[in-house]
């Protein structure tokens, strides 16, 4: 039988974004000495494995079109995430997927990663791939993020979506455009999200 799955966004859901002086926005860590957990992140990757998930982390990542992150810094920054985990909790994940591509980078842009791509959120792409590899069922799982994009993922790759944000849909609506991005639920925290999951019966 195959397994169900929570795809798990990393920004915002594992780890906090950081404020980027050079371009006055808030994106993600480049570097080990950047990385701060967001609060519950290992509990809530601990109740995910109680609860029978499968996780696989799918995260965009295109500082690496842009020129701005390399490959290296990025495994570094996954494992300083990881290792912050083990240190506040013994959370894990599965597996971990990132999108490294983008289709208008800038003038620093790497031409290898320039282009529109499936993998990338809104793209299914990297739950599909996830899929294929670990053998899991798209229809009893989840996406969990705090972006719309991620909603949209997953529902392109058919899973059920959880947007965590304290926002309401209301408010979303006045500022987005939400084709196709309506989630499933609404949690204003991880551990809101957590305690969702266990009265669904674990999305079994």
């Amino acid at each position: 039988m195959k397994r169900k799955a929570a795809f798990v966004d990393r920004d915002g859901i594992l780890n906090e974004l950081i404020y980027d002086e050079v371009h006055g926005i808030l994106d993600s860590p480049r570097r080990p000495e950047q990385v701060v957990l967001m609060k519950g992140a290992s509990e809530f990757l601990n109740g995910l494995h109680e609860l029978g998930y499968f996780i696989a982390i799918v995260t965009n990542q295109p500082g690496i079109a842009k020129g701005t992150l390399t490959e290296q810094e990025l495994e570094a920054v996954h494992a300083t995430i990881a290792g912050q985990l083990r240190e506040t909790g013994g959370g894990t994940w599965d597996a971990l997927y990132y999108s490294p591509y983008h289709p208008k980078p800038g003038p620093w842009g790497r031409k290898d990663f320039t282009r529109d791509s499936n993998c990338r959120k809104p793209g299914p792409g990297m739950l599909m791939r996830a899929a294929e590899d670990h053998d899991l069922d798209l229809d009893r799982s989840w996406m969990i993020g705090d972006g719309l994009v991620d909603v949209q993922a997953g529902k392109a790759a058919g899973c059920r979506t959880m947007l965590v944000t304290k926002l309401k849909i209301s408010h979303i609506e006045r500022f987005l455009d939400m084709k196709d991005a309506e989630p499933d639920e609404i949690a204003p925290n991880l551990k809101a999200a957590l305690e969702r999951l266990k009265r669904e019966g674990g999305g079994a």
